[in-house]
């Protein structure tokens, strides 16, 4: 296994990086849980496939549905409005039937969003703890210059000055 870190190839039994000290035990834990496995792509396979039939079996029963209603509107229309007989109420009873059936495929489109928003709404996987404050401040050294590598070399420079003035 190679280092998240350094790059350094360890053992698959060691828990911890022998160039940087990384724990490889969190690291491995955490490939392991991106990797699929067999059983669930075989999951994965089901829930696809019942996803699949539950929309087979909704848009038959939508079919069924939209051929019942069709068949309602028939017979209103034929025993009511063609014979003329309550023409008035066989109009308000298609009607009635139209707008039944437009809310009831409001209410199941609408219902399908939601649930698909569900399906694909993000959530962290965990809260990331805020890093505590402990609300002091930090004391005040003076300052101290860091010596410079020229520091030591400066001490003739007053001495080959005196000697320049003199000449």
């Amino acid at each position: 296994m190679f280092c998240p870190n350094c790059g350094a190839d360890n053992q698959i039994e060691q828990n911890f990086c022998r160039s940087c000290g990384l724990n490889l035990e969190d690291s491995a834990r955490s490939l392991i849980a991106q990797i699929p496995t067999a059983e669930t792509e075989r999951l994965k396979t089901r829930e696809k496939w019942l996803e699949n039939f539950g929309a087979f079996a909704w848009y038959g029963f939508g079919t069924v549905l939209l051929l019942g209603i069709c068949g309602i509107i028939y017979a209103i229309v034929n025993s009511m409005i063609l014979t003329g007989k309550n023409v008035w109420v066989g109009l308000l009873l298609v009607f009635f039937v139209i707008f039944a059936a437009l809310l009831e495929i409001y209410i199941f489109i609408n219902e399908d969003l939601k649930s698909t928003k569900e399906k694909y709404k993000w959530q962290p996987p965990h809260e990331i703890a805020a890093p505590k404050t402990t609300g002091k401040l930090l004391e005040e050294k003076p300052f101290e210059p860091i010596p410079s590598v020229t520091e030591n070399s400066t001490k003739l420079l007053h001495v080959e000055n005196q000697t320049k003035e003199l000449k």
